[in-house]
């Protein structure tokens, strides 16, 4: 799930995408006046630069403050100002939906990061040399991609812990990070012989917060095994909410679906929190497949101290059913030109499963998410779960 978006008129980005702090300025023509644009300015103090243009190609900006040093009020500026005499050329191009960190590495690999300024660095008084901007940005940079490397890592072994070994089921838990850092999580935790609980979250956060809050998810899947938790489904329902909103502070939520598959009573208890709708299948007698959606009836984790869990779906367990569940990263990851995958293409994607082995859907989801966002990147984390009976 995403943070609250930055958008510019109808356009909308990620807070990490470089589109989210462009500056929607209007250019103006490099033939134009330098008192007109000055005259323009007025009344808005917060337009630090203005882009200027010719022939439709933006070519670069003019500094206000340089406008306004060379014409005091009051006086005209000379025949000879123009803006061509004043202009910085931009550096070049970047899609809106590139990431900022992405343009940066780019920006600093380039000999257009050696022109960077430069610090004189005094230790005790006395000069003990000089640092590049460049130098700096690389290194913090180093410092923090080190970290989420090892951040990312112990986040992947939580969820590498979600493995079944059991012949009446299979479970394929699919997740691809929009970043080093993510806010889906799943998880699975087998409360006896017969009986499985399959998580699937997602954190209204992203990176960093996001992350913090799936690892309190998986100490909490953890703390279940290591007590041997059997307190049902309504009663672990009950308490992973109250450890989301213990947790976390307000706003924070987690919008989560739980699968309760329970081999005693051949049931699976769905408990869907503000996710996704849940997807079923059912075969019929004459090799036909019925559908249905499940949609969400319980609220998103986190947000009331206590849930009304008696609202559940509870469906029949056979051989050939099949359950399937995805984050809205699936349905929100948008192409180069911004149109959404959509809920049509995402159901179109999840009928062709049902032919499909499991172990050959990983590849099959690569290849639709690669296909359908090409160069575009993705906004938010795709998360899905596929419980399969025997």
């Amino acid at each position: 799930m995403e943070d609250k978006n930055t958008g510019k008129a109808e356009h909308s980005f990620s807070p990490l995408q470089i589109g989210s702090i462009a500056e929607a300025i209007d250019p103006v023509d490099i033939g134009t006046g330098v008192a007109e644009v000055i005259s323009a300015l007025e009344g808005k103090p917060d337009k630090i630069v203005v882009p200027v243009e010719k022939d439709g190609a933006v070519l670069g900006v003019v500094f206000r403050q340089t406008l306004e040093k060379l014409v005091h009020p009051g006086e005209n500026p000379s025949p000879d100002l123009n803006l061509e005499g004043l202009l910085i050329p931009v550096l070049g191009t970047v899609e809106a939906s590139a990431y900022i960190d992405a343009v940066m590495e780019q920006f600093l690999k380039s000999s257009q990061g050696d022109d960077a300024s430069w610090f004189v660095v005094r230790h005790r008084d006395r000069y003990l040399g000089v640092v590049g901007l460049r130098k700096i940005i690389e290194y913090t940079n180093a410092i923090q991609v080190r970290d989420l490397i090892r951040a990312g890592e112990i986040q992947q072994n939580l969820l590498d812990k979600s493995q079944v070994a059991d012949k009446r089921l299979e479970v394929l838990l699919y997740n691809k990070m929009a970043h080093e850092l993510g806010g889906d999580f799943y998880r699975v935790f087998r409360g006896g012989k017969d009986r499985y609980l399959i998580g699937c979250f997602d954190v209204a956060g992203k990176n960093i917060s996001g992350a913090l809050a799936t690892m309190a998810l998986g100490a909490c899947f953890s703390a279940l095994e290591l007590f041997k938790f059997e307190g049902g489904a309504e009663k672990t329902t009950q308490f992973i909410n109250s450890l989301v909103r213990d947790v976390n502070p307000p706003g924070i939520f987690v919008t989560a679906v739980l699968f309760y598959v329970d081999f005693t009573t051949m049931t699976v208890k769905i408990h869907n929190c503000g996710f996704s709708p849940v997807l079923i299948f059912v075969p019929q007698a004459d090799n036909r497949i019925t559908f249905k959606a499940i949609q969400p009836s319980l609220p998103p984790l986190g947000i009331q101290e206590e849930l009304d869990v008696d609202t559940g779906q509870i469906v029949p367990l056979g051989p050939g059913l099949r359950i399937t569940a995805y984050s809205d990263g699936l349905t929100d990851m948008t192409d180069i030109h911004g149109e959404r995958y959509g809920e049509d293409k995402t159901f179109t994607l999840l009928k062709k499963f049902h032919i499909v082995p499991q172990n050959n859907l990983r590849k099959l989801i690569d290849r639709e998410i690669g296909s359908w966002i090409g160069e575009a990147s993705l906004a938010d984390d795709v998360t899905l779960v596929d419980i399969r009976f025997i």
